[in-house]
């Protein structure tokens, strides 16, 4: 009898597509605008170049409850590979004993795709492809594994643009594949001030509506995010994520809501 992440782990397998599809996906939810990144968008009159990956780069955060405003973690996302995909690897500075472990989702997915000639090395948190797309994801509570990459962030960095998207996702001990659908506008460019700095940042807003594992006991839920992108950063400076869900009752219970606020990156 085969150990459950190997199951899983050939489950997420089989839920990849290949190389070609990927970039079909990519290139049919940019809607022909050009490339993410590509500098296509202006703030405040200003052309926005998206600052590239590169190994070593990295994103501190504060993350506060975002009603009562109480400090939760200091979380850390670092930059450890980037090829045909981007692999970020995230920790806790606030307990370095209790660092994020995830379980190596897309690891054959990775094996199949990242260059050989580099060392194997743990499995990412979180695995872009392309730059800009998401195909595994440790944002939410449990780590995500899409049928397709999905946006993280706006293919065109410009007021007014919008897509929609649906796909399914898998999650560690389940092998159901839940629905997932992700709404993403972009409002407005704002000057931003965190501790790390002043920034001219790009606000859109997520409306996710999605189905919860059976196993959680939780039908069906609903999360919103209004998220605050510098290009010149190259990810979020502020983001705040809330939602809510339903279980055998009509009401619905509210899901636990923060806000990450960017310390300082390098």
């Amino acid at each position: 009898m085969r150990a459950p992440i190997q199951e899983l782990q050939q489950g997420a397998f089989k839920l990849i597509l290949t190389r070609r599809d990927l970039l079909l996906s990519a290139a049919a939810l940019s809607l022909g605008s050009g490339e993410y990144g590509s500098g296509l968008a202006t703030a405040f009159g200003v052309e926005a170049k998206v600052r590239q990956p590169n190994v070593g780069q990295s994103w501190t955060y504060s993350k506060r409850d975002l009603v009562t405003r109480a400090m939760i973690d200091i979380e850390v996302d670092q930059i450890s590979a980037v090829g045909q995909s981007v692999e970020i690897e995230s920790h806790s500075k606030t307990n370095e004993n209790n660092s994020v472990d995830y379980p190596s989702w897309g690891l054959l997915w990775l094996e199949k795709h990242r260059d050989r000639s580099r060392s194997a090395a743990p499995a990412p948190t979180e695995v872009q492809d392309p730059w800009g797309m998401v195909l595994v994801d440790s944002h939410w509570a449990q780590l995500q594994v899409y049928e397709k990459p999905i946006p993280l962030v706006p293919a065109q960095l410009r007021p007014g643009w919008s897509t929609t998207v649906g796909t399914r996702y898998m999650v560690p001990g389940s092998e159901q594949r839940m629905p997932w659908q992700l709404a993403m506008h972009a409002h407005r460019w704002e000057s931003i001030a965190t501790s790390a700095g002043h920034f001219t940042a790009l606000l859109y807003t997520n409306l996710i509506n999605f189905r919860h594992t059976n196993a959680s006991g939780r039908v069906a839920g609903q999360r919103k995010e209004r998220i605050w992108f510098a290009p010149e950063v190259g990810r979020w400076v502020v983001r705040e994520s809330s939602g809510t869900f339903y279980q055998d009752v009509a009401e619905p219970f509210n899901e636990d809501s923060y806000r990450w606020e960017l310390l300082s990156w390098t």
